[in-house]
């Protein structure tokens, strides 16, 4: 039977409110219970993702405990990069030359298309921001930035003349993959040492 049969009928005849509360609360229930499901199942695609890339993780740094260009990315990101959100890889320097050699780590070994790499400049209020974009993009090789933010100036001597820069990826099986380095490193590269006899 069309829907516009049954419009016909009913037309001019209204539920009743507890018929419509009725309606409402089981259409409520079922879509609670759907959501919770897809919650679950995403959850559980979640943790497979990230379990993945714990153990893809354990194998690389082993393998390249002694490669200089893996250990430097990963210090440089344990002292100055981001350890708090699940999404971002982000690191923050006044050194171009550092920024540039992570920007090199993630398009060698972590196969980062240069395009989902972007620039986030904190700049002084008096400081040009186009310079300053122009002097970062040079310098590090990344043409994308956000937003810049901008500080009040207050030392008149002690001031950046080009700001800080961040180098910005969203990629939250690289930043399992990092969380895992930066806590496994230390043990790995102690380990490695040989220790002091008396």
């Amino acid at each position: 039977m069309s829907v516009s049969t049954l419009s016909n009928w009913f037309r001019g005849h209204d539920f009743s409110e507890e018929m419509k509360h009725i309606l409402t609360e089981k259409a409520l229930k079922k879509s609670t219970a759907h959501m919770q499901s897809l919650n679950r199942i995403r959850g559980d695609l979640l943790k497979i993702h990230y379990d993945q890339a714990e153990k893809e993780a354990l194998v690389e740094l082993k393998e390249n405990i002694r490669n200089p260009l893996f250990i430097s990315a990963v210090v440089a990101y344990w002292g100055e990069g981001d350890k708090l959100t699940r999404h971002h890889v982000r690191i923050a320097n006044t050194d171009p030359e550092m920024l540039k050699m992570f920007v090199f780590f993630l398009k060698n070994h972590g196969n980062i298309s240069m395009n989902k790499v972007s620039l986030a400049l904190f700049i002084y209020e008096d400081l040009d921001d186009t310079l300053c974009r122009q002097y970062w993009s040079e310098k590090v090789g990344i043409s994308k930035f956000h937003k810049s933010q901008v500080l009040p100036s207050k030392h008149k001597t002690r001031r950046l003349p080009y700001g800080t820069c961040s180098v910005v990826l969203t990629n939250s099986y690289l930043k399992k993959k990092m969380t895992v380095w930066i806590d496994q490193l230390p043990e790995m590269v102690l380990n490695m040492v040989p220790s002091e006899t008396s």
